[in-house]
């Protein structure tokens, strides 16, 4: 009997543990994008005080000296199969902005999330119309081109050889390795690149340009989508925001 109890008590324990990494928030940082289910993470939860953040509330408990304070931002918007957000006819998915973050008592090594070795400083999300999870995608901040390679390499091990494509995007080129990771589809964009040779731009202009490629060559950004939806993102002819450097 005694056994069992404790049989019982485990498994309400595992429960629990796993009710609260799907309820985490935002703020909480530290999201393991590799490991979330897509059949239970909670988006609207997981978004949910975000949602509800205003900038004068930092401001409120900064004046108070409360410590740390998070503070965050995010915007939601519905859209439909093309990926447009305005006037639509049929709603097809909730799309889920992270539009600012930021932390009193920043701590250097502090991220919103994860996928082994690459920190994210921003986590973005689409959901279908119930909160089914469709699709994460994490960007980081400025990283070494050594560590993104290091990243590639494990996933490579891991998961087989990315199929490695590329896109363009306006005067954006990007390259995109693609890997299989169960029911889902892992895609890393990074190695953004600027084409301005066929435009007159003066020297200065030119510097501006070289300081945004800069930045681009040294961010990535990280899409997990279910496979079964992944042709239909791929498909959208209206991309903004986080979608910009997605396959199409």
């Amino acid at each position: 009997m005694k056994m069992i109890r404790k049989k019982l008590l485990l498994l309400a324990l595992i429960s629990l543990t796993t009710f609260c990494y799907c309820q985490r928030q935002l703020e909480d940082g530290g999201l393991d994008v590799e490991k979330v289910n897509f059949n239970s993470f909670n988006t609207k939860s997981f978004y949910g005080t975000a949602l509800k953040a205003e900038w004068s509330d930092y401001h409120k408990k900064r004046n108070a000296g409360v410590k740390p304070i998070y503070f965050f931002r995010a915007e939601t918007d519905t859209i439909d199969r093309t990926g447009q957000n305005f006037n639509i006819d049929t709603a097809f998915a909730i799309q889920y902005r992270q539009t600012g973050v930021g932390r009193n008592e920043w701590e250097k090594d502090y991220t919103v999330g994860f996928f082994r070795n690459l920190k994210f400083k921003e986590i973005n999300a689409i959901t279908d119309l119930d909160n089914k999870l469709l699709l994460l995608s994490g960007t980081t901040d400025r990283i070494e081109p050594e560590k993104l390679n290091s990243f590639i390499v494990e996933l490579n091990k891991a998961f087989g050889n990315a199929y490695l494509t590329d896109l363009s995007k306006g005067l954006s080129s990007y390259q995109l390795r693609k890997w299989e990771l169960g029911d889902r589809i892992i895609v890393l964009a990074s190695a953004g690149v600027i084409d301005y040779k066929g435009l007159v731009l003066t020297e200065k202009e030119k510097a501006f340009i070289k300081s945004i490629e800069n930045d681009n060559l040294l961010s990535a950004t990280l899409f997990s989508c279910r496979k079964d939806v992944y042709d239909t993102f791929k498909q959208m002819s209206m991309r903004t925001g986080f979608m910009t450097s997605f396959e199409k």
